[in-house]
């Protein structure tokens, strides 16, 4: 049985059950004070699926190297059961390639899946704010570029937000859902990952960081 790696805490063995739950996983708590190269090294290991860690438990040490699956639990998560789940997309096939494995498992799990897509400046149409028909044509097009290939089944739900991506990511999840899930480039240099800092700073649901 695949294994889900926790470093335990009240919360952070919370979030671990209810990824369990889903994914039929076991839970493999470690010493509270294992280091950071032990975690790693088991973590990499071939039958884990995914690491647990609260942010204030080196979480951002452990992301930045890890090469598997990281749930980062912020301090103001209220762990609960997982039947809603956030998956952002910029529109990018790297965005989707980097999510789809992980998120057919939720769906195969009865998961209900949420799409957000973020408008900028620089990309919303300049139908936003007419006709519900134009809209409803771009969502088409997006579920069938981004999400019918890549999640088998019904179309998800798909929330679309224009402003700061980061922003809307945490207020939708918040709303909607008891799970971020998303794809990022291990790279926290300035101008880098600022929708991954914004969400995990802000993020009252656990987030799972997929490494590309």
């Amino acid at each position: 049985m695949k294994g889900i790696l926790v470093r335990p805490s009240e919360t952070a063995l919370q979030v671990a059950h209810a990824m369990s739950a889903v994914l039929r996983a076991e839970v493999r708590a470690v010493p509270h004070n294992v280091s950071d190269d032990d975690f790693l090294r088991a973590l990499a290991g071939a039958d884990v699926t995914a690491g647990v860690v609260e942010l204030d438990g080196g979480g951002w040490r452990i992301l930045q190297r890890a090469t598997t699956p990281v749930v980062l639990v912020p301090a103001r998560v209220r762990p609960g059961p997982i039947t809603r789940v956030l998956v952002p997309l910029d529109g990018s096939d790297e965005a989707v390639h980097a999510v789809a494995e992980t998120v057919r498992l939720f769906r195969a799990a009865g998961v209900v899946i949420i799409v957000l897509h973020v408008f900028d400046r620089g990309t919303v149409p300049a139908y936003w704010d007419q006709a519900a028909h134009a809209r409803e044509a771009w969502e088409d097009e997006f579920l069938a570029r981004y999400c019918s290939p890549h999640f088998p089944g019904p179309a998800p739900a798909v929330t679309l937000r224009s402003g700061h991506p980061g922003e809307n990511v945490v207020d939708v999840a918040a709303e909607q859902a008891d799970l971020i899930i998303l794809g990022w480039s291990r790279n926290l240099l300035p101008g880098r990952a600022e929708t991954v800092r914004r969400t995990v700073a802000d993020a009252t649901v656990p987030v799972l960081l997929i490494p590309d």
